[in-house]
Protein backbone atom coordinates (compact mmCIF):
# COMPACT_ATOMS: atom_id res chain seq x y z
CA UNK A 1 0.00 0.00 0.00
CA UNK A 2 2.74 2.31 1.15
CA UNK A 3 4.25 2.20 -2.81
CA UNK A 4 0.77 2.97 -4.38
CA UNK A 5 -0.01 6.14 -5.00
CA UNK A 6 -3.75 7.97 -4.24
CA UNK A 7 -5.69 8.67 -6.94
CA UNK A 8 -8.22 11.10 -6.54
CA UNK A 9 -11.84 10.61 -8.23
CA UNK A 10 -14.33 13.19 -7.11
CA UNK A 11 -13.13 16.55 -4.84
CA UNK A 12 -16.57 17.13 -3.57
CA UNK A 13 -17.37 20.90 -1.76
CA UNK A 14 -20.76 20.35 -0.26
CA UNK A 15 -21.98 23.54 0.68
CA UNK A 16 -25.13 25.04 2.69
CA UNK A 17 -26.93 27.99 1.28
CA UNK A 18 -26.50 31.27 2.97
CA UNK A 19 -28.86 32.83 5.75
CA UNK A 20 -32.67 33.29 4.12
CA UNK A 21 -35.75 34.56 4.97
CA UNK A 22 -36.55 31.45 6.49
CA UNK A 23 -33.66 31.21 8.79
CA UNK A 24 -33.90 34.81 9.84
CA UNK A 25 -37.85 34.88 10.20
CA UNK A 26 -39.63 37.18 8.40
CA UNK A 27 -41.61 38.46 11.46
CA UNK A 28 -45.04 38.00 10.24
CA UNK A 29 -46.98 34.77 9.90
CA UNK A 30 -49.11 35.81 6.73
CA UNK A 31 -46.50 34.47 4.47
CA UNK A 32 -47.12 32.90 0.79
CA UNK A 33 -46.22 29.58 -0.32
CA UNK A 34 -43.32 30.35 -1.90
CA UNK A 35 -42.03 32.90 0.84
CA UNK A 36 -42.48 29.69 3.29
CA UNK A 37 -40.95 27.35 1.24
CA UNK A 38 -38.70 29.19 -1.43
CA UNK A 39 -37.02 32.21 0.51
CA UNK A 40 -34.38 34.58 -0.76
CA UNK A 41 -31.38 35.21 1.06
CA UNK A 42 -31.10 37.98 3.86
CA UNK A 43 -27.98 40.33 3.40
CA UNK A 44 -26.02 38.58 5.75
CA UNK A 45 -26.90 35.63 3.70
CA UNK A 46 -25.75 37.45 0.45
CA UNK A 47 -22.68 38.49 2.01
CA UNK A 48 -21.93 34.77 3.62
CA UNK A 49 -21.75 33.46 -0.21
CA UNK A 50 -20.01 36.12 -1.64
CA UNK A 51 -17.64 35.59 1.17
CA UNK A 52 -17.23 31.68 0.43
CA UNK A 53 -16.70 32.67 -3.15
CA UNK A 54 -14.05 34.79 -2.11
CA UNK A 55 -12.70 31.73 0.10
CA UNK A 56 -13.21 29.43 -2.68
CA UNK A 57 -11.93 31.70 -5.49
CA UNK A 58 -8.79 29.96 -5.89
CA UNK A 59 -9.72 26.53 -6.47
CA UNK A 60 -10.55 25.97 -10.01
CA UNK A 61 -14.19 24.19 -9.90
CA UNK A 62 -15.17 21.52 -12.53
CA UNK A 63 -18.56 22.01 -12.16
CA UNK A 64 -21.33 23.49 -9.68
CA UNK A 65 -24.07 22.09 -8.47
CA UNK A 66 -27.21 23.34 -6.43
CA UNK A 67 -30.85 23.00 -5.85
CA UNK A 68 -33.84 24.49 -7.62
CA UNK A 69 -34.30 26.23 -4.47
CA UNK A 70 -33.89 29.95 -4.54
CA UNK A 71 -31.92 29.98 -1.48
CA UNK A 72 -29.44 28.10 -2.68
CA UNK A 73 -29.42 29.31 -6.29
CA UNK A 74 -28.14 32.64 -4.96
CA UNK A 75 -25.58 31.14 -2.95
CA UNK A 76 -24.01 29.54 -5.97
CA UNK A 77 -24.03 32.34 -8.38
CA UNK A 78 -22.39 34.19 -5.78
CA UNK A 79 -19.32 31.59 -5.50
CA UNK A 80 -19.59 31.27 -9.44
CA UNK A 81 -19.05 34.95 -10.21
CA UNK A 82 -15.73 34.61 -7.91
CA UNK A 83 -13.93 31.91 -10.30
CA UNK A 84 -11.93 32.80 -13.01
CA UNK A 85 -14.01 31.32 -15.73
CA UNK A 86 -17.62 31.21 -16.13
CA UNK A 87 -19.19 28.26 -14.95
CA UNK A 88 -22.43 26.77 -15.75
CA UNK A 89 -24.68 25.46 -12.59
CA UNK A 90 -26.41 22.30 -12.85
CA UNK A 91 -29.90 22.71 -11.26
CA UNK A 92 -30.63 18.88 -9.82
CA UNK A 93 -33.72 18.42 -8.35
CA UNK A 94 -32.58 15.84 -6.03
CA UNK A 95 -31.05 18.43 -3.64
CA UNK A 96 -34.09 19.67 -2.76
CA UNK A 97 -34.54 20.65 1.06
CA UNK A 98 -36.62 18.18 2.75
CA UNK A 99 -40.07 19.28 4.10
CA UNK A 100 -40.98 21.17 1.18
CA UNK A 101 -44.86 21.76 0.49
CA UNK A 102 -46.57 19.40 -1.38
CA UNK A 103 -48.57 22.45 -3.19
CA UNK A 104 -45.10 24.38 -4.27
CA UNK A 105 -43.43 23.27 -7.20
CA UNK A 106 -40.57 25.52 -7.70
CA UNK A 107 -39.47 28.67 -9.18
CA UNK A 108 -38.80 27.48 -12.24
CA UNK A 109 -35.89 27.65 -14.70
CA UNK A 110 -36.92 31.80 -15.90
CA UNK A 111 -36.27 33.14 -12.11
CA UNK A 112 -33.34 30.72 -11.82
CA UNK A 113 -31.96 31.99 -15.22
CA UNK A 114 -32.59 36.16 -13.73
CA UNK A 115 -30.07 34.94 -10.63
CA UNK A 116 -27.59 32.83 -12.18
CA UNK A 117 -27.86 33.51 -16.04
CA UNK A 118 -25.30 29.72 -16.42
CA UNK A 119 -27.93 27.73 -14.59
CA UNK A 120 -28.96 24.64 -16.86
CA UNK A 121 -30.65 21.38 -15.73
CA UNK A 122 -28.27 18.82 -14.92
CA UNK A 123 -27.62 16.22 -17.38
CA UNK A 124 -29.76 13.47 -16.30
CA UNK A 125 -32.55 15.80 -15.35
CA UNK A 126 -35.28 16.40 -18.11
CA UNK A 127 -37.71 19.22 -18.62
CA UNK A 128 -40.37 16.56 -17.51
CA UNK A 129 -39.25 15.89 -14.28
CA UNK A 130 -40.35 17.24 -10.76
CA UNK A 131 -38.42 20.50 -10.46
CA UNK A 132 -38.38 19.97 -6.47
CA UNK A 133 -38.68 16.91 -4.72
CA UNK A 134 -41.50 16.92 -2.10
CA UNK A 135 -40.46 14.78 1.41
CA UNK A 136 -40.93 14.77 4.69
CA UNK A 137 -38.52 14.13 7.99
CA UNK A 138 -40.78 10.54 9.05
CA UNK A 139 -39.38 9.11 5.89
CA UNK A 140 -35.75 8.61 6.80
CA UNK A 141 -35.62 5.76 3.58
CA UNK A 142 -36.83 8.05 1.19
CA UNK A 143 -33.70 10.57 1.72
CA UNK A 144 -31.04 7.88 2.28
CA UNK A 145 -32.74 6.78 -1.21
CA UNK A 146 -32.45 10.41 -2.50
CA UNK A 147 -28.59 11.05 -0.79
CA UNK A 148 -27.66 7.39 -2.62
CA UNK A 149 -29.14 8.70 -5.90
CA UNK A 150 -27.31 12.20 -6.04
CA UNK A 151 -23.96 10.72 -4.84
CA UNK A 152 -23.72 7.82 -7.50
CA UNK A 153 -24.62 10.64 -10.41
CA UNK A 154 -21.83 12.60 -9.22
CA UNK A 155 -19.41 9.66 -8.69
CA UNK A 156 -20.81 8.27 -12.31
CA UNK A 157 -19.89 11.45 -14.02
CA UNK A 158 -17.04 12.51 -12.32
CA UNK A 159 -13.39 10.11 -12.11
CA UNK A 160 -10.91 11.90 -13.15
CA UNK A 161 -9.96 13.86 -10.29
CA UNK A 162 -12.77 16.53 -10.54
CA UNK A 163 -13.40 19.39 -8.19
CA UNK A 164 -17.41 19.57 -7.90
CA UNK A 165 -18.96 22.33 -5.61
CA UNK A 166 -22.46 21.43 -4.72
CA UNK A 167 -25.18 23.77 -2.78
CA UNK A 168 -27.73 22.47 -0.83
CA UNK A 169 -29.29 22.46 2.26
CA UNK A 170 -29.05 21.61 6.34
CA UNK A 171 -31.46 18.75 6.29
CA UNK A 172 -30.90 17.13 3.63
CA UNK A 173 -27.12 17.31 3.58
CA UNK A 174 -27.09 15.66 6.67
CA UNK A 175 -28.29 12.81 5.00
CA UNK A 176 -25.96 13.01 2.11
CA UNK A 177 -23.31 13.10 4.86
CA UNK A 178 -24.48 10.48 6.61
CA UNK A 179 -24.77 7.89 3.27
CA UNK A 180 -21.43 8.47 2.42
CA UNK A 181 -20.38 7.76 6.14
CA UNK A 182 -22.12 4.32 5.98
CA UNK A 183 -25.63 5.42 7.65
CA UNK A 184 -27.73 4.22 5.04
CA UNK A 185 -31.07 2.72 6.60
CA UNK A 186 -31.29 5.31 10.19
CA UNK A 187 -30.31 8.04 11.26
CA UNK A 188 -27.54 8.01 13.82
CA UNK A 189 -27.85 9.19 17.94
CA UNK A 190 -25.86 12.42 16.85
CA UNK A 191 -26.53 15.65 14.41
CA UNK A 192 -24.27 17.40 12.28
CA UNK A 193 -24.88 21.48 12.69
CA UNK A 194 -24.52 22.89 9.04
CA UNK A 195 -23.80 26.80 9.46
CA UNK A 196 -24.58 28.95 6.89
CA UNK A 197 -21.86 28.64 3.96
CA UNK A 198 -20.65 26.28 5.95
CA UNK A 199 -18.23 24.31 3.52
CA UNK A 200 -17.96 20.10 3.96
CA UNK A 201 -14.82 18.89 1.95
CA UNK A 202 -14.85 15.05 0.72
CA UNK A 203 -12.36 13.03 -1.39
CA UNK A 204 -13.38 10.21 -3.27
CA UNK A 205 -10.11 8.01 -3.93
CA UNK A 206 -10.03 5.05 -6.46
CA UNK A 207 -10.66 1.94 -4.71
CA UNK A 208 -7.28 0.67 -2.58
CA UNK A 209 -5.27 3.18 -3.04
CA UNK A 210 -5.21 5.38 -0.64
CA UNK A 211 -3.80 4.20 2.55
CA UNK A 212 -6.39 5.98 4.81
CA UNK A 213 -9.29 4.79 3.28
CA UNK A 214 -11.59 5.43 -0.17
CA UNK A 215 -13.50 8.36 1.03
CA UNK A 216 -11.79 11.33 3.14
CA UNK A 217 -13.46 14.11 5.20
CA UNK A 218 -11.14 16.48 5.40
CA UNK A 219 -13.54 19.23 6.62
CA UNK A 220 -16.79 18.88 7.62
CA UNK A 221 -18.65 22.67 8.10
CA UNK A 222 -16.12 24.88 7.64
CA UNK A 223 -16.73 28.66 8.30
CA UNK A 224 -13.43 30.18 8.34
CA UNK A 225 -14.57 32.97 5.16
CA UNK A 226 -16.44 34.12 8.24
CA UNK A 227 -13.17 36.28 9.33
CA UNK A 228 -13.58 38.02 6.04
CA UNK A 229 -17.51 39.36 6.40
Amino acid sequence: MENIKPIIELDLYLIRHGESHGNAGYGREDLTIKEANDPYLTEKGMTQAKAAGIHLASIDIDAFYSSGLLRAVQTAAEIIKKQSAEKALNIHPLLTEVGINPEYCGAGMDEICEICPTAILAPDVSENDPFVYHSNFDNEGEMFERAERIITHLRDRYKSGEKVAVVSHAAFMTFIVFWIMGFKEAVPAFDISFKNTGITRIIFYKEGTNKYGDIVFEYINDTAHYKIM
